[in-house]
This record gives C-alpha cells, sequence and structure tokens, in this order.
C-alpha cells in the first residue's frame, strides 16, 4: 500500500478512529492487526517472513537476557544474526552471487546442468526490519534495553506500519517501550501529524515524481546525452532521491504523530547544502547511517585505533551500507566512493587548516569551496546509485566531461522549457522555505506562524498538489531496498 494512494487515505483515518474508540489497554491490538494488514496488502504470503522473524528474535532476546554464561548469551545472539541475515541474503543476495560464481564457473569452461538463480520476489521492507529486530537483540546483549515479555507489543515493534517499508529504523529504546503509553485523542498532535503529511505528499508527487521524469529520460538512453544534461540530471536526481525519501519519512513520522508515537528524524532539512562528506551523511538517511556505525563501525574500530585502520574500517563501513541498497556492483561502487571521500576527508583535514591559515582564506570562501567540492563528488558519485549497470555510468560519467554548445538547448528541451523551469523553482522554494525553518520540521514551523499565514501556505500547497501533480502514481525509491 503506497503512501501515495487513495488506498492509504482512506486506510489511515480508518485506522486512527478505531484506534482512538478502542478500549486502550487493546489498543495495540488493533494497530498490530492494522500493520499486517498493511504489509499483507502487498503480498500476503510474505507476512510469514516477518512473523518467523518476530518469533525467533523474541526468543532470542529473552534467552540472552536470562542466560547465566556470556557463552549462551552469544550463542542465541549469533542465532538472531544469522536468522536474520540468512533472509536477507537468500531473498536479496542469493541472486547477486549465485550469478557471479554461474559467470566465474562459464569463464572457465564449466557447464552448469542448472541455474544458481531463485525465482523469488524480494519482499518489500526486509533491509529495514531484519536490520530493526538485529538491533533489538544485540542492544539486549550488550545490555542497553530490556527484552520485550509481551509477544504482541514486540511483534507491533517489529511491524508498526508507519516505518514497516522504508523507515525510519528504530531502535527498542526509543518505539518499543512507547507501546507502553496509553495515547489520548489530542487535537494538535493530530494537525501537526497532517501538516507533516501534508508537506511528505508535496515534495514526493509535486517535486520527486516531476524531477524522475528528466531524470529517467537520461538514464534510459545514457549514451545519447553529454556534458550539462548528464550533471543536470545528476544533479534532479540528488533532489528528486532527497524529495522521495525524505518525503516518505515525512509522511511515515506524521502519520505515526496522528496516532500518538514518535518516531527519529532521518534527514537535516538542507541536507544538499552541505561542506564536506561528513556532514553530509550526519543529516542523510541518519538512522541507517547510525546502525551501520554502531553495529559495524564502533566494533570493528574498537580493534585497532591507529588512522590506518579507522579509515579502512570506514571505508567498509560505507562498501556494506551500499550493498545494503542491493546486490548490485553500481551500489557497491557508490558504496566504496562515499567511503573513500569522507577517508579523503580525515588525510587532508590537517593539511587544509594550515594552508587555510596560512593564506588566510576568508570563511565565506573555505565554505564556497567545500560546497563545491561535496556537491560536485556526490553528483558524481549519485550516477552510479541511479545508472542500472556499471556500463551505463561509465558512459555518463565519461560524457558528464564532453561539451558542446548544444547542450544547454538539449537540457531545457528535454522536458520542455515550462517543465525545466518549473522543477528548477520548486528546488528554489523548497530550499527558501527550508532556510525559513532553520531547523525546525515544517509541523513546528507552522505552528509558529499566524493563522491567515499557515491557511496561505495550507491553500497553495493544495493548489500545487491539484494542478502540478504528476498524476502517474509511482512507488517511493526507497521500496526497492
Amino acid at each position: 500500500m503506497l503512501f501515495n494512494s487513495i488506498d492509504y487515505f482512506v486506510f489511515l483515518p480508518l485506522v486512527a478512529l478505531v484506534y482512538f474508540l478502542t478500549p486502550v489497554r487493546y489498543r495495540w491490538g488493533w494497530l498490530l492487526v492494522a500493520s499486517y494488514y498493511f504489509y499483507m496488502f502487498w503480498n500476503p504470503w510474505y507476512i510469514f517472513l516477518i512473523i518467523g522473524s518476530t518469533i525467533i528474535d523474541y526468543l532470542a532476546a529473552i534467552q540472552i537476557a536470562d542466560a547465566q554464561s556470556k557463552q549462551r548469551k552469544k550463542t542465541f545472539l549469533w542465532i538472531s544474526i544469522a536468522a536474520n541475515l540468512g533472509l536477507l541474503f537468500t531473498f536479496k543476495y542469493f541472486n547477486f552471487f549465485g550469478g557471479q560464481i554461474e559467470s566465474l564457473l562459464q569463464s572457465m569452461g564449466a557447464e552448469l546442468s542448472y541455474s544458481l538463480y531463485l525465482d523469488i520476489l524480494l519482499p518489500v521492507g526486509i533491509s529495514f526490519y531484519t536490520f530493526q529486530t538485529m538491533a533489538y537483540t544485540i542492544d539486549v546483549y550488550r545490555g542497553f534495553t530490556k527484552p520485550e515479555r509481551h509477544l504482541g507489543k514486540y511483534a507491533l515493534y517489529v511491524t508498526f506500519f508507519p516505518q514497516l517499508v522504508a523507515g525510519p529504523i528504530e531502535r527498542s529504546r526509543n518505539l518499543l517501550k512507547q507501546f507502553h503509553f496509553d495515547y489520548r485523542f489530542e487535537y494538535t498532535r493530530v494537525v501537526e501529524g497532517l501538516r507533516l503529511i501534508l508537506w511528505g505528499i508535496f515534495k514526493k508527487i509535486v517535486i520527486a515524481d516531476r524531477l524522475g521524469m528528466f531524470v529517467n529520460k537520461v538514464y534510459m538512453t545514457p549514451d545519447a546525452y553529454e556534458g550539462i544534461v548528464v550533471w543536470t540530471a545528476s544533479i534532479f536526481f540528488l533532489f528528486q532521491i532527497y524529495c522521495d525519501f525524505s518525503g516518505y519519512t515525512d509522511i511515515a513520522i506524521g502519520s505515526a504523530r496522528v496516532l500518538g508515537v514518535k518516531l527519529s528524524k532521518n534527514f537535516d532539512n538542507r541536507i544538499y547544502v552541505v561542506t564536506s562528506f561528513n556532514k553530509f551523511w550526519r543529516g542523510w538517511h541518519i538512522t541507517l547511517t547510525s546502525w551501520f556505525r554502531d553495529y559495524v563501525y564502533f566494533p570493528l574500530a574498537q580493534y585497532n585505533r591507529s588512522m590506518h585502520w579507522l579509515i579502512a574500517a570506514g571505508v567498509f563501513t560505507f562498501i556494506l551500507n551500499g550493498m545494503w541498497h542491493g546486490a548490485e556492483w553500481t551500489f557497491l561502487i557508490w558504496g566504496g566512493l562515499n567511503g573513500l571521500f569522507i577517508a579523503g576527508e580525515t588525510y587532508l583535514q590537517t593539511p587544509k587548516q594550515r594552508f587555510y591559515e596560512r593564506f588566510k582564506v576568508p570563511p565565506g570562501v573555505r565554505q564556497a569551496v567545500g560546497f563545491a567540492v561535496a556537491f560536485g563528488l556526490a553528483n558524481l558519485s549519485i550516477i552510479f546509485f541511479r545508472a542500472f549497470n556499471v556500463q551505463d555510468a561509465w558512459t555518463l560519467i565519461k560524457n558528464s566531461f564532453s561539451f558542446a554548445p548544444i547542450q544547454l538547448h538539449q537540457t531545457v528541451v528535454l522536458v520542455n522549457l515550462l517543465e525545466f523551469c518549473l522543477s528548477v523553482g520548486l528546488i528554489i522554494f523548497m530550499d527558501v522555505l527550508h532556510l525559513q525553518m532553520k531547523g525546525q520540521r515544517i509541523d513546528q514551523w507552522l505552528g509558529r506562524q499566524k493563522a491567515w499565514q499557515r491557511w496561505v501556505f495550507y491553500i497553495f500547497i493544495f493548489h500545487c498538489l491539484l494542478y502540478l501533480g504528476v498524476p502517474q502514481q509511482s512507488q517511493f525509491i526507497y521500496f526497492e531496498f
């Protein structure tokens, strides 16, 4: 069930209405039923994967907490990790590695009597809920949280529908404990949630899907475009994926807010205005980045504190981050590039600072240089993320450094001049608004405005949705992961 569908706009009010009419002690049960229905709307059979993962991690966490020996704790921890990674490997990575092995054997002259491919559909949201449940059992093992003894509420933590399919990836110490609260209907809280939902829908169907029309044309035929057209498509895609994913997150946070639940922040407002890759990744997909930091990078960093080891561990962590997004070489390269860019920043930080101080470079110039480098490298690496394969990515990168006078005209007519100007104008509008918000969420910022200003904003957004929204319904980009 897509957040930008009529089905969801019927589903959410119905869930909220029944939720607040249900006696407090049974509300968790209604939310669990609604969450299971939400997931089964896509594919009923894959609900058994979530149920299986839920039961394994529920029992493993209790055994870890009750175990008297460290070895027994480790045993059940690894059972949980193996079960979750086994699900991920089978459904997401088996065909990738099987294809690589098959190609290698065929290149060596081997004749295979069977295929190493599984004819299975990737379960939507599997990368998110497996990471969430793994974090839970690891935190129980580390003593950061206590195991949830109520199976129903733990199942709700795993399947809570606003964030089930594409996050935020919640930690148990934030989300799980909230299902023990007795929420009452609060008009102000519901309005805040609806504001977030409205803003998220605007970013998705007015900005992201409109930018996608330009981006898709370039990436479908990478040989046909060069220079400024490729760079424009790359920049547009950076904004498209931001608006698409942060738009989804706004709808998720807003939906949960209507029900009284607070989900974690996942994006900074002006993440595309950065002066370093470190700052970019501190504000981009925050819950995933912090997951890899806490459960991959920090454990690796404990083995050796030397700079070379820490940088190698960081690059490896980003390669895994790229692999999490998909079983394709393009994602591995994208992750590795981002890791290398951050490693380069770390190595050059001291000499860069000395250079600035020696030549008394003004702060404004430093920020401008930092932005130009970070934004340029981000747009270069994002080509691998969006391209269908490595060959297409290399073609686009090679073509991006080829310039011809016709390219500016080719860029603006690719979707027609009006659409191009409208896309640029929408990006500027969003950035100006984010600048005015000064780090606040849209619901918080609107709450501080006068009533007439809020209604002018609502009317403007509704008109944009009505007249500028892309009519073709498209799923959110991160549903693929």
